[in-house]
């Protein structure tokens, strides 16, 4: 056995595979697990696949192909990619078939079968005589693999201005391919070529990005760089402007003068997908914030991209940010970091109320069947919340308690039975949305209402029930003659940690009694969840764990 998978069961995963594209998945992940690396035994299989995709009765030999791409370019895929010379006549039949995907991944896979400078004229000639420009690309970077030599004499003629787009950039590919030096004539085939056909290399078995290949052209170097990516983004077309903005999104360090510059005159592109790739890509990056942060200030003016833009300024720390904070809150385009922001204003009544009508929006509004969504609302209600004075939220908020949605009116809840205590408003609120559950019972109990249907409900629950069980504690302690053996009978049961914690804790905070929760605290110490863990850490400090027996 093998990565857990051996010979045999291999070879029946490759025949199922052929006509399966559940089997299909299952050999990727075998021979290319999620970890990186690929199985050791796959230069063995190398056969067998080869085998099983030049059978006429494979539904899927282009898989089978692909897959073997991915294992025979992979960091790990060496020994795989020796085995490949010994099949170039099977990868050479599987080039001519009718099928294109099949013959274009065994083209490519031929290309690591060298050296092999008689092949490489073979597939030189087959691409000279191509009539479709996208299948030039393959035989033409697969020949450069196999003869590079011969290739640095006759790739420069395909980087020419004269040549097609897509040629001259399955050129520069090629040239990199075949481990050859770029020049001048390469970056300007990149720059022009991609310009006018961004999608070149997309029917290609090994594609690059323009941002892997402009990396390669220039190596580097700034002006080049800038160069490039100008030309492209004045004369391309929108793709093409868009991967000039992918392509600055990934160069490492600061951007060239001339760069950042370009980055300008995107954000005003005529196209709507370049302005938003550019708008983010300025948004997301501190420098460029900062040099842009007119340009943000007017999108908020426009409309555009409002709550990013505000982000964005509030991060950098342009103090502009200020102007618009009533009217994002008023207008619920509040970027994640503006409640952070807004602690450090002194208090100002007009944001205040702002703040309180956003509270009141967001509490009767999350949805939380829309996960990521509701998350940013719950963080953003919770932080406006915790900002502003408790008194003036204490009328709005009880008035509109009963049209709430979970989980905002727990919170909201919980802050009035807090800060409106005894207001006969905050006590009819959490008495009409209570409907006999104990934890909205025991907030009418500390809003200061009545106790009665409390004591009803923990009556009526079940013996284990740890909520029911800590509440009783907290709220009748030794009145209530059973709740401590209740709590033992939890602590010693087979529930979860968090909830027998929970029963030790009330025990503790009960009897006092430190030897009763020791145990249990020295097994909360290790548990899975991080709070408990805390909590637990925090209990043993108070009970002195180290000094019990």
């Amino acid at each position: 056995m093998t990565g857990g998978v051996d010979s045999v069961d291999l070879l029946g995963l490759i025949r199922l595979a052929a006509s399966d594209y559940d089997g299909m998945d299952r050999l990727e992940a075998v021979l290319l697990p999620a970890d990186g690396g690929v199985h050791p035994q796959a230069p063995m299989l190398v056969a067998p696949i080869i085998a099983y995709a030049g059978d006429p009765a494979a539904l899927l030999p282009d898989q089978l192909l692909r897959l073997l791409v991915g294992v025979v370019t992979d960091e790990g895929g060496a020994a795989a990619r020796e085995q490949l010379r010994f099949f170039t006549v099977n990868l050479r039949a599987l080039s001519d078939m009718d099928d294109y995907w099949v013959a274009e991944t065994a083209t490519a896979l031929l290309g690591f079968c060298g050296p092999d400078p008689a092949l490489a004229a073979t597939l030189r000639e087959r691409a000279d005589d191509e009539l479709d420009l996208y299948r030039r690309v393959t035989p033409l970077v697969a020949a450069a693999r196999l003869d590079p030599a011969a290739a640095a004499g006759w790739l420069p003629a395909l980087l020419a201005p004269g040549q097609p787009a897509t040629v001259r950039v399955a050129a520069v590919l090629a040239l990199r391919e075949a481990g050859l030096a770029p020049d001048q004539a390469a970056q300007a085939a990149l720059a022009e070529g991609w310009a006018a056909d961004p999608e070149a290399l997309r029917w290609a078995t090994l594609r690059a990005s323009l941002r892997g290949l402009l990396a390669y052209a220039v190596g580097g170097d700034p002006g080049r760089t800038a160069a490039v990516l100008t030309t492209i983004a004045r004369t391309g077309t929108e793709q093409a402007r868009c991967d000039v903005v992918d392509a600055v999104a990934a160069l490492p360090g600061a951007l060239p003068p001339a760069v950042a510059d370009l980055v300008t005159v995107l954000l005003d592109d005529e196209g709507e997908r370049v302005r938003k790739r550019a708008y983010a890509l300025v948004a997301d990056d501190d420098t460029l914030t900062l040099r842009h942060a007119d340009w943000l200030v007017q999108a908020i003016e426009r409309g555009r991209n409002r709550r990013s833009a505000l982000g964005a300024l509030i991060r950098v720390g342009d103090k502009r940010w200020r102007d618009w904070a009533v009217e994002s809150l008023r207008g619920g385009w509040t970027p994640h970091n503006l409640p952070d922001a807004l602690a450090t204003l002194p208090p100002d009544p007009a944001v205040h109320e702002a703040m309180l009508a956003r509270v009141v929006h967001l509490a009767t509004a999350i949805d939380v069947r829309q996960a990521a969504k509701s998350a940013a609302q719950q963080r953003e209600l919770r932080g406006l919340l915790d900002l502003l004075p408790p008194a003036m939220t204490v009328a709005p908020l009880a008035r509109h308690l009963p049209q709430m949605t979970f989980p905002a009116r727990l919170w909201i809840a919980h802050h009035l039975a807090h800060a409106g205590t005894d207001d006969p408003a905050v006590i009819a609120a959490i008495a009409a949305i209570a409907n006999g559950e104990v934890t909205y019972l025991r907030l009418l109990w500390l809003a200061g209402g009545d106790v009665e249907p409390l004591r009803d409900a923990l009556a009526v629950a079940p013996r284990l029930d740890v909520l029911a069980a800590v509440v009783a504690a907290e709220v009748f302690g030794d009145a209530d003659p059973d709740v401590a053996q209740r709590l033992r009978e939890i602590r010693d049961s087979g529930a979860d940690i968090r909830d027998r914690f929970a029963a030790a804790g009330a025990l503790w905070e009960l009897t006092g009694d430190a030897a009763e929760v020791a145990g249990t605290v020295r097994e909360a110490l290790g548990a899975r969840s991080r709070r408990t863990r805390e909590e637990a850490a925090e209990l043993a400090a108070q009970i002195g764990l180290d000094q019990v027996g």
